[in-house]
């Protein structure tokens, strides 16, 4: 599994021989079945996640209710990013929506690796900043735009994720109910 790693990082940057072993000896695999935790809230999140395959939410209660902040799969990474850069407990829920095979990598292991390897620091700043581009992108839409719009935008972005993620789940991320989701797919200008 770690070469479906170390061929995502070798996107981003170079990967030396020394940098190969340390990610062998601290990306730890994980198979993990569907409908599993891999974070709840009241804790501290230590790991990244980098998913071989599978599909896994991030979301939050809000009373009964489970609002969904986003889905990962195959070749992405997922981690409660509040809780495991500030290592302070948060409200989120981590959880696999299909059976999962994983890299899990602990933080102090990370951090360390930065230190090590500073090309792997590069390699972590390259991924948060792709990731705060892709989150203002999804506030903008979230906040400006139609749900067809809305939707329009998963199914750029998303695509691979589509018919995968359970139509209540997907409404809740984009931020509609399932009724005006529905509306959504079934109308012709959609695409």
């Amino acid at each position: 599994m770690t070469d479906s790693l170390v061929q995502h990082i070798e996107r981003f940057i170079s990967v030396s021989d020394p940098l190969r072993k340390r990610l062998q000896t601290i990306a730890l695999p994980k198979k993990i079945r569907e409908g599993k935790f891999l974070h709840q809230p009241g804790q501290v999140c230590a790991h990244t996640y980098f998913i071989c395959s599978g599909l896994v939410r991030i979301y939050y209660k809000k009373g009964n209710k489970e609002i969904t902040d986003n889905f990962s799969a195959e070749g992405e990474w997922i981690t409660s990013v509040y809780s495991f850069m500030t290592h302070v407990p948060d409200h989120c829920f981590i959880q696999t929506l299909e059976d999962c095979e994983l890299l899990a990598i602990d933080i102090q292991q990370l951090e360390k690796c930065f230190v090590d390897f500073p090309e792997m620091e590069r390699f972590g700043r390259m991924l948060m900043s792709m990731y705060f581009v892709e989150q203002s992108e999804r506030i903008i839409t979230m906040r400006f735009h139609s749900a067809a719009e809305r939707y329009r935008y998963f199914l750029k972005v998303g695509k691979h994720k589509i018919h995968r993620v359970p139509l209540g789940m997907l409404a809740s991320f984009l931020g509609m109910t399932q009724e005006t989701l529905s509306r959504v797919r079934s109308a012709k200008d959609v695409f």
